[in-house]
């Protein structure tokens, strides 16, 4: 009877360690800022830009750009990682802009703590322990999501509404990319 628990208990939690794992991040750690830091940070949010092969061929490859989104003007997708890349639009594919670090780990573990404290409750944890995880759930996958602004086939309205986040929302007129510098991420 032990061991059904045990096997009751871990099909439960599994799907949370799943969910908590698939929410992660392409930006480098300690890249994104916190939340209230936005208004003040001086560079631009963290993109991911995935591009159409140049040929039809189908074993031609997709490409995928990610860096700090430097500007967008007509034609242009400026990113910088190493340096700075300008992919032209109309081979975008997708994009996905990251603005602030995300609680995802700490949504997840307090998630999976609170899932493992209904063993407590004896008889109506098979009541709070659903509860836990109907809630909990959603909740790692929201905040994964928050501040997130994807789209495949972007469209100049999505250009148009992200290039705030840009460390040059204006545009380039007049600035030498060669003096543009990469954000340095300080390792902790």
């Amino acid at each position: 009877m032990f061991t059904h628990k045990k096997l009751f208990f871990f099909s439960l939690i599994f799907p949370v360690l799943i969910f908590s794992a698939c929410a992660g991040s392409y930006a480098p750690d300690n890249y994104l800022p916190e939340t209230e830091n936005i208004p003040q940070t001086v560079y631009g949010a963290w993109i991911v830009v995935f591009t159409a092969p140049d040929t039809s061929d189908s074993d031609d490859k997709w490409l995928m750009y990610e860096g700090e989104f430097i500007a967008v003007d007509d034609s242009i997708v400026y990113v910088m990682y190493d340096s700075i890349y300008q992919i032209l639009k109309n081979k975008v594919t997708a994009s996905s802009l990251e603005l602030d670090r995300k609680n995802t780990t700490e949504y997840g573990v307090w998630v999976m703590g609170g899932s493992l404290l209904t063993l407590s409750n004896g008889y109506y944890a098979s009541i709070t322990l659903p509860l836990w995880l109907i809630a909990g759930i959603p909740s790692v996958v929201g905040e994964s999501e928050r501040d997130k602004y994807d789209m495949d086939e972007p469209d100049e309205a999505y250009w148009d509404s992200i290039k705030v986040f840009a460390r040059f929302p204006q545009g380039l007129d007049g600035i030498d990319l060669n003096q543009i510098k990469p954000y340095e991420i300080i390792k902790e």
